[in-house]
């Protein structure tokens, strides 16, 4: 009876692995430029900017990117820089870099 259990633990294991090494990551980069924008919400963007970038390498390559899961948050990570403008608001400019999975 352990035998089979066995088995069929190991088959799983295999096609895990297997599928896990066929599947990589595309670097994508975004910048927003300057924006009248909060900070959240130009890193947002930034992120968004950059996953599409990676989204769209793993295409040209013939791949299929996997959807984003946990919001932009999750996916990336953004720097950002502020100034102010003749009136005195801020601006914001965000760079960010962020990869999504490619099978």
């Amino acid at each position: 009876m352990r035998s089979p259990i066995v088995a069929l633990i190991a088959i799983a294991l295999v096609t895990l692995v297997a599928g896990a090494a066929s599947a990589s990551q595309y670097p994508g980069r975004g910048d927003t430029g300057w924006v009248y924008a909060g900070k959240r919400e130009c890193c947002n963007e930034a992120i968004a900017l950059a996953q599409n970038e990676s989204a769209m390498a793993c295409r040209n390559i013939g791949g299929s990117p996997s959807q984003m899961r946990g919001g932009v948050q999750r996916r990336g990570f953004c720097n950002w820089e502020s100034q102010r403008d003749d009136s005195g608001a801020t601006l914001f400019r965000c760079y960010a870099e962020a990869a999504v999975w490619c099978r």
